[in-house]
């Protein structure tokens, strides 16, 4: 698969993709912000049901997408049945979703003055190998006079609130801002429906739409929430608890209003899947944290290698957690920060709070008297860390009277001890110095008798 190049490939063959109008498109591209809190709507323009998960946002970051070396980025819509005429919002941010069936993260950022979005469909061919890469819409717009579908944007979209819109009966693109509220936009003609976009004039607690829960029988009350999020998962919890008891799974809820979770399903297990499905009249009340302990759900969590994934009630995944290692006694597996991390503290129903595994007595032992050092020299205006920034223990020099009175005090002490010997030595040196006198003085004498004779 070529992505990027405006190709559709079966097998080696490559063939240039033919330009596909909207209305002929599967999966059209409704509208889109890329100033302020960015966001991408997409609506099922076909007359059956799509499977998100054959289909790819790309995004380039110039309006030409061929030119050499433009950044790109793509990512793979979530696996969810979407029906005729619904849609699916994918943001920045936990806006709300004005009526959309599904929303999601938007994966990368847009450029105010630049850029190129493309939805694909790809599909795997029967010979397991090869793919068919079909683009099926787009929208470019560069803030220059020419070259892209909008032009001499963004001048005329610096505001955080303007948004472009499509209207689906002739596919034209037009300008409007959400000054009267997140989700208020003139009405787009559906193409070939007759039908309005009434998503833009709806409230974050959306009305549900005809189609609604068709094809995911996601409960009708669900319908434009955003799906709950996994934020803790507690694999292996630390005495006197048990696995049995108070192992749990975690969810948010992170829109205004009660999301029903009836029929939905906690899945656990990364080679051997184990299953909880949530009974009727469960829900999670408006932005709430909410543990689903092992004595209700009978779910065990591994403590060497797991996974959890929340799905709806037609079995599609909506949200899993990276797979975890090895759970150490009492360590939550948490989603803080955009990412799945370890904590030593576990918060049940509530946010997460991150704290680090404590250093083992036996290094706080052998390191202590170098942490004050380090901490007294740095204090002083001293380097405390080599150039790597790992922290290292500055030695301060002994000042030289202080090495003076040792010196001193040493050869006192050394004499003291061995005076005896000294005055021994001193003595046999006094003779020794007198005798070699008084063979001198003979010398003489008998050298003066020789010159008188």
């Amino acid at each position: 698969m070529l992505f990027g190049l405006g190709l559709m490939c079966l097998s080696d063959i490559c063939l240039p993709a033919p330009a596909l109008a909207a209305s002929s498109s599967d999966l059209t591209i409704l509208e889109f912000k890329m100033t302020g809190s960015e966001s991408v709507v997409l609506q099922n323009t076909s007359s059956g049901v799509l499977s998100l998960k054959n289909y790819w946002l790309e995004y380039f970051n110039k309006n030409n997408p061929v030119l050499p070396g433009v950044p790109s980025n793509s990512q793979q819509l979530p696996d969810f049945a979407l029906a005729t005429g619904q849609t699916i919002l994918l943001s920045g941010d936990s806006a709300p979703t004005c009526g959309a069936s599904i929303a999601s993260n938007l994966g990368f950022s847009l450029s105010d003055t630049s850029g190129y979005l493309r939805v694909t469909k790809v599909i795997p061919q029967t010979d397991g190998i090869s793919l068919l890469y079909t683009p099926q819409d787009h929208v470019s717009w560069t803030s220059a006079a020419s070259g892209a579908d909008l032009l001499r944007v963004p001048s005329n979209t610096t505001d955080s609130l303007a948004v472009w819109y499509r209207n689906l009966s002739d596919s034209s693109w037009q300008q409007s801002d959400l000054s009267g509220g997140i989700c208020s936009l003139p009405a787009a003609v559906s193409a070939g429906s007759g039908s309005s976009y009434v998503q833009l004039a709806q409230s974050s607690a959306a009305v549900p739409s005809t189609n609604a829960g068709a094809a995911s029988s996601i409960p009708e009350a669900d319908n434009g929430l955003v799906v709950p999020k996994l934020s803790e998962i507690l694999p292996n919890p630390a005495p006197p608890q048990t696995d049995a008891d108070d192992e749990f799974v975690e969810l948010y809820n992170p829109n205004n209003q009660a999301f029903d979770l009836s029929g939905f399903v906690l899945q656990v297990g990364v080679t051997t899947a184990h299953k909880y499905t949530f009974p009727a009249g469960t829900s999670l009340l408006p932005q709430q944290f909410a543990a689903f302990y092992s004595s209700e759900t009978d779910l065990s969590l591994s403590n060497t290698s797991g996974q959890v994934k929340l799905l709806d009630p037609s079995g599609s995944v909506l949200e899993q957690s990276d797979v975890y290692g090895s759970a150490k006694d009492g360590f939550a597996w948490v989603y803080e920060k955009n990412q799945w991390q370890w904590t030593t503290t576990a918060t049940p129903g509530a946010k997460n709070i991150i704290t680090s595994p404590p250093e083992s007595k036996s290094s706080d032992s052998q390191n202590s008297n170098a942490k004050v050092l380090a901490a007294k020299t740095s204090s002083a205006g001293g380097n405390s860390g080599s150039s790597g920034g790992s922290p290292t223990t500055q030695v301060s020099p002994v000042h030289p009277l202080i090495l003076a009175g040792i010196g001193s005090a040493a050869v006192l002490y050394a004499l003291y001890e061995y005076r005896h010997d000294l005055a021994n030595t001193l003595y046999r040196f006094r003779r020794y110095r007198a005798a070699r006198r008084g063979v001198g003085q003979v010398t003489e004498a008998a050298d003066v008798s020789r010159t008188t004779v």
